[in-house]
């Protein structure tokens, strides 16, 4: 018996990633505070009838939060996000499913906007060395994979929060990888129109990043209160999906905190 050509069918899988994820989230839970709900969990999305398994749940030690978790394993890789704003700060915004029930009634059931830490690069462009043009973006498949599985398991959630007296809960999606994370910053002005490239481009290495972008071909709930005409319009109808550094998940972990502030209009 080879071992080794056993021991290597093994690792082309990416089961030992998300097993290894697993262990340590485990081990640092005194750091975090956050514990293993479900693993290879199975979920059908009944409003777009999408179906499939989400790797990792975790729920944090207030029972609020439940943070969705997708492994992704790659070899010698980078993940390039760009952002064609040099100035930009970070971002402390992002988008999340609220499930609010009191009174005896959904007061929220939606996706909403909340200030939560960590802050991030936010970006909507993500380019992966190897990607065939022709099909669509490994990433965005998987994120709106994500978006849907989310949505999918706050909702299958939702009659047992019910049957509590006043409940609040909040679920993320998060695409845990691999690959290094870089950040492409530069000046959109200095993009040459005759080959589309950028030029004095400048990169640097995150822990972790916000995916935003619309993730969903369905429609999405526009809120009736928008008041900032198309632009508020386009903004309902994306999601955000965290994308994390696996060797960066007990760090993002131990950051990740939701600004009591951005929770008032849902109490």
């Amino acid at each position: 018996m080879d071992t080794q050509k056993l021991t290597d069918t093994v690792n082309q899988s990416g089961f030992p990633l998300q097993i290894g994820l697993t262990a340590q989230i485990k081990q640092t839970n005194s750091q975090h505070g956050w514990t293993v709900l479900f693993l290879e969990h199975s979920w059908k999305n009944e409003l777009n009838n999408d179906s499939g398994f989400i790797d990792i749940v975790l729920e944090d030690k207030h029972h609020k939060s439940v943070m969705l978790i997708e492994c992704k394993r790659v070899q010698d890789s980078s993940w390039i996000f760009l952002n064609s704003n040099p100035k930009e700060k970070p971002r402390r915004r992002a988008k999340a499913w609220i499930t609010r029930y009191a009174n005896e009634c959904f007061k929220h059931l939606c996706w909403a906007d909340l200030a939560l830490d960590p802050d991030s690069p936010e970006s909507e462009f993500c380019v992966v060395a190897g990607q065939d043009p022709k099909s669509k973006p490994m990433l965005e498949r998987i994120a709106a994979e994500v978006v849907s599985a989310t949505e999918a398991i706050a909702l299958e959630e939702k009659d047992y929060q019910a049957q509590v007296k006043d409940a609040l809960r909040m679920y993320f999606g998060v695409i845990v990888t691999t690959a290094k994370l870089q950040v492409c910053t530069f000046e959109p002005e200095k993009v040459t129109l005759l080959d589309g490239k950028v030029v004095d481009a400048k990169f640097k290495e995150v822990p972790f990043v916000r995916f935003r972008k619309q993730l969903s071909t369905r429609p999405a709930s526009i809120p009736l209160n928008v008041v900032d005409g198309f632009s508020g319009f386009v903004r309902a109808k994306e999601h955000t999906v965290f994308v994390v550094n696996a060797e960066a998940l007990p760090q993002f972990l131990s950051k990740f905190e939701v600004d009591d502030n951005a929770l008032r209009p849902f109490m």
